[in-house]
């Protein structure tokens, strides 16, 4: 079980959230985050962050997908006055599905992180961490936990940024996608778009499920988020009904029917509801149609769908003509997030911009004996489909310290006939004397069973403190590694243990999306 309560002394409180917090975790982080508002004015004092006050309610609330009311990690002052918030330091535990090629994962997430100033310097985020959450989020299974936040903060808790975003395209001129023909609109007597958007409801959950996995999606990342039962049942229905804030809704989601047939051919997803900056982030069609045909007709309508009464308008009030006239302008800009290869990104390349972006998540494994062997299909796929095919050797991994938040300085892999049969996190490495000592008493024993001594297949390397992560997880490659850190490299093996890491290890791209509740 996860650790209820710890006296921190001084009368601070170590505990868990429950649904009496709502307000004053609400409170304190509107409070906290009242800097990060879009547009501060140089010489006034903020108002309270109302999005994120938004984002707590969200998180307390039954039907959030990613958190509970009770996963919460806070600090409670219970010498505060009563006029005083007690509660000075939180921030929320959230679980997302996601996948390592065909594994399926659990991600760790930590959000909303914030200390009231007056609690600074005392280690509050630190003791958040190491006793409550990273422990509950080992407990419960999750392999790999992740923050976004304060520029290198998170690195002494064992987070390494390693996991980036999908590259974002800026289509130049929103004038480039052409209105339809005045021939074809119904107005004219034409036959009208020929593919629709409609609305999406839970019935059509099943179908989004089958169209929003990362093969329908053409989606060639390696590692990333699943879009599942949960996620789906979130944004058809419950955030649409539950919806209390103007920023409970960030995002749109259509199902895409064929005009002629009145059949649904496909999903799109847009990002940004009711801001001026609208993104792809989905655009799946079924087998048997062109992007290029669907990709104007689909655009337009998502644009005049984002030029229209956001969920909360509409939630507001029931006349129409309070919400305004139909012909406003709120979408400005138009960005794609879909898939480098994509073929609606192929189409408009000439026509985008790509944003500049290095922004990465930090990214921590506490076990990467435990990473392994929960990916083990995966990396054994990998090596069946190589040179090195059928391999055995033993790799060791030298980390030189442990680090906080993780579970030991090396690594040991063995590999019997190309098959992970062993990962320990408690490998050290042996010194030169020991070497020799070891070599002896193998080659003594070969000689006392009277057979021809053996020697192992041993590959080795070392890497700086938590930078095996970004290996890891195909954020770099071997050659960048060692380009960039001075104390990774090869130590035993050569070429041929280069090549193996290589293998197993491919720099790739990754599907994360930020706020998907």
């Amino acid at each position: 079980m996860r650790p209820d309560r710890i006296d921190l002394g001084d009368g601070l409180l170590l505990r868990w959230s429950t649904k009496n917090d709502e307000a004053n975790v609400a409170s304190l982080m509107a409070d906290i985050f009242m800097w990060e508002t879009p547009t501060p004015v140089e010489d006034e004092l903020p108002g309270r962050n109302e999005f994120v006050r938004a984002l707590v309610h969200r998180c307390f609330r039954d039907d959030c997908r990613v958190t509970t009311a009770f996963d919460f990690a806070l600090v409670e002052d219970t010498k505060a006055p009563k006029d005083q918030n007690p509660i000075v330091a939180g921030m929320t535990l959230q679980q997302l599905p996601g996948y390592f090629g065909k594994v399926n994962l659990s991600y760790g997430i930590s959000e909303i992180v914030a200390t009231h100033p007056d609690y600074r310097s005392k280690g509050l985020i630190r003791h958040l961490y190491l006793n409550l959450l990273h422990p509950a989020s080992d407990l419960r299974g999750d392999v790999v936990q992740f923050v976004a936040g304060i520029p290198h903060f998170y690195r002494q808790f064992g987070y390494e940024y390693a996991i980036g975003v999908p590259e974002v395209r800026k289509v130049n001129d929103l004038a480039m996608i052409p209105p339809q023909p005045e021939q074809e609109t119904i107005e004219k007597g034409g036959v009208g778009e020929p593919f629709t958007l409609r609305n999406p409801t839970l019935d059509d959950l099943p179908y989004l499920m089958k169209m929003s996995t990362p093969a329908k999606m053409l989606n060639h990342s390696e590692l990333g988020l699943l879009y599942d039962e949960a996620y789906w049942q979130f944004w058809l229905h419950d955030a649409l009904v539950n919806a209390t804030y103007p920023t409970d809704i960030n995002r749109d989601h259509w199902i895409i029917v064929d005009g002629k047939t009145g059949k649904d051919c496909g999903a799109v997803t847009a990002f940004g509801h009711g801001k001026p900056r609208m993104t792809l982030g989905m655009f799946v069609l079924e087998e048997g149609y062109n992007y290029r045909d669907a990709m104007y007709p689909v655009l337009r309508q998502m644009i005049a769908n984002g030029n229209g009464p956001t969920v909360w308008e509409l939630k507001q009030t029931t006349n129409e003509s309070a919400l305004g006239s139909s012909d406003k302008k709120r979408i400005k800009a138009l960005c794609i997030a879909l898939d480098p290869e994509h073929p609606i990104n192929k189409l408009l390349e000439s026509s985008t911009t790509l944003i500049a972006n290095n922004f990465k998540m930090y990214t921590r494994i506490r076990s990467y004996a435990k990473f392994i062997l929960k990916v083990a299909s995966v990396l054994e796929d990998r090596l069946a489909k190589s040179c090195l095919a059928d391999i055995t050797v033993i790799w060791h991994f030298d980390f030189f310290r442990r680090i906080e938040g993780s579970t030991g300085k090396g690594l040991e892999i063995v590999f019997e006939s190309g098959k992970i049969v062993s990962a320990s996190d408690n490998w050290v490495p042996l010194s030169p004397h020991e070497k020799m000592m070891a070599a002896r008493e193998r080659i003594a024993k070969a000689k006392e069973e009277q057979r021809p001594d053996i020697k192992p297949l041993v590959y080795e390397a070392q890497f700086a403190p938590l930078t095996f992560t970004r290996l890891l997880v195909g954020d770099l490659t071997m050659d960048q590694m060692m380009s960039m850190y001075v104390e990774c490299s090869v130590k035993e093996g050569g070429d041929h243990a280069k090549m193996m890491l290589d293998i197993l290890f491919p720099k790739q791209q990754f599907h994360f999306d930020i706020y998907p509740w």
